[in-house]
């Protein structure tokens, strides 16, 4: 009986989790659609998305490996004094990187760019609010796994919510902006998540203070786990701003392009498989720990795999409708919409192989294992940047993004690999779980297909009529045709 009321408490945390970060990825919808009507894909928004991926570049190093590291710690209720100095450690470093970034910020811009003065002068200015900003945001990850870890996973979910409320609120509010401005404001928002978010963490009995005590087991064990996992997410993310590299010397326009693109794969992904992600890995930790069948880690996998191709089918149907219905007004056009389309929709159904190898680094991860998984992101973006180009120089710009997906692919197939011959496949049939995810890919195909077949039928009508009605079709046919062809994917939910 308490089994059974803890799993629904859960399952009731997981879908408040899901409305919670649906909301704010609403808003920021709402924000993205304001900014695309005041700038367009001109030059200064260019110039800032820019600057957004150079500093992106930095901060995906801790992003990545702070939580990875710090949440078994938090769970294993590991020595504070050694997580503590580890962190001073990492922050320092990255405090010194930040600041060389800072100083030598306009020939750096000018050698990754190659774009002219007006380009490079938004792109400077940008970038160092968005640095020191970013510094904050850093700092919210190790709040945010210290959450998890307490089963308080909605509390840095509704503070940034209440952020985002107030960066649209502000921009509603105004009638004309610059682009200096705009910076400013979203500098704004993060200030605000970190303030509340920290206080919060503290009252819930969160410590964390500078120890320079280096040498201490712990520690050098944390770091040697730490710089397999800063390697590898420094790899893949040279990879993506290397597409952002080779977008800034395409026509004006195609850094925002690629960056909304980007923008909208990632607000869907977050929205659900990035909030399961969040509620399961601790969970992949305990059950590693507890030396539990592998049986747990593939049925949700194959389960994380249905939710991803669901909304896959929802885009490839309805994405066009939400994405003209947001962004297009003022300087956004019908080309701009067509552009941002196409490229989300090859971002998104790229996710599910990186998803997927993502679920698979974090069972390595939870084995005290970040070795395995450097190799493999070396793999991921060496392919990355040579598919990339030579898919520019075939089909154009589209390429960059076929070539982020290519590389997914490869890396997918590379970790899965070294899994078999690492850990091996225990308790467990791996043809049946690619079984899984074949049927979740037909399932996909076949409702895109019929929802596209009515479409074409039923013929005009209002772009917000459209998007519910064949949005709605779409959930229909995926989750019944789910129940008849794959029931291992809902025996899977239930066991969340």
């Amino acid at each position: 009986m308490l089994n059974k009321l803890k799993n629904h408490k859960n399952l009731f945390m997981l879908a408040l989790m899901v409305v919670i970060s649906c909301l704010t990825q609403i808003l920021a919808l709402m924000k993205s659609s304001t900014v695309a009507g005041i700038f367009g894909t001109g030059n200064d928004i260019d110039a800032y998305n820019f600057a957004t991926s150079t500093a992106g570049f930095i901060f995906s190093f801790v992003a990545a490996g702070i939580s990875t590291i710090i949440i078994p710690s938090y769970v294993k209720k590991k020595n504070n004094r050694e997580v503590n100095a580890f962190l001073t450690l990492i922050y320092g470093i990255l405090f010194v990187v930040m600041m060389l970034t800072i100083a030598f910020r306009v020939p750096l811009l000018q050698l990754l760019s190659g774009r002219g003065e007006s380009f490079i002068s938004v792109a400077s200015y940008s970038l160092v609010i968005i640095i020191l900003t970013g510094f904050l945001t850093s700092v919210s990850n190790i709040t945010t796994a210290f959450f998890q870890c307490i089963d308080r996973y909605n509390t840095p979910k509704v503070v940034n919510l209440l952020s985002h409320l107030t960066v649209v609120v502000i921009l509603l509010s105004v009638k004309e902006i610059s682009i200096y401005q705009y910076a400013w404001i979203i500098a704004l928002g993060v200030v605000i998540n970190f303030v509340v978010d920290t206080a919060i963490a503290l009252k819930c009995g969160w410590r964390i203070k500078l120890d320079f005590h280096f040498a201490g087991e712990d520690s050098k064990r944390l770091l040697k786990m730490f710089l397999p996992v800063v390697f590898s997410t420094g790899i893949y993310s040279l990879a993506l701003l290397t597409d952002s590299i080779i977008a800034s010397r395409l026509d004006e326009g195609m850094v925002t392009i690629l960056s909304y693109s980007n923008q909208i794969a990632s607000m869907v992904n977050t929205v659900v498989i990035g909030n399961l992600l969040i509620y399961l890995y601790p969970k992949i930790v305990a059950h590693v720990n507890n030396g539990d069948s592998q049986n747990f880690f593939w049925d949700q996998t194959a389960f994380f795999h249905a939710i991803d191709c669901l909304i896959i089918a929802g885009f490839a149907c309805v994405g066009k409708e939400g994405i003209k219905l947001l962004f297009e007004h003022g300087k956004f056009g019908p080309d701009a919409t067509q552009g941002v389309f196409i490229g989300a929709l090859i971002y998104i159904f790229g996710q599910q192989f990186s998803m997927l190898r993502n679920l698979v680094y974090r069972y390595f991860y939870a084995k005290g294992d970040t070795k395995s998984t450097a190799v493999n992101s070396v793999i991921v973006a060496t392919s990355n940047i040579a598919i990339s180009l030579l898919l520019l120089w075939l089909i154009g710009f589209y390429g960059i993004i076929w070539g982020t997906v290519a590389s997914s692919v490869i890396s997918l197939a590379a970790i899965l690999f070294k899994f078999a011959r690492k850990i091996g496949f225990t308790d467990v049939s791996f043809p049946r779980v690619m079984l899984s995810y074949g049927v979740n890919l037909v399932i996909t195909a076949a409702t895109v297909g019929a929802v596209l077949l009515t479409k074409h039928f039923v013929g005009a009508g209002g772009t917000l009529v459209r998007l519910l009605v064949f949005g709605a079709e779409t959930v229909v046919i995926y989750v019944a045709l789910t129940f008849v062809f794959n029931k291992k994917v809902i025996r899977a939910a239930r066991s969340l």
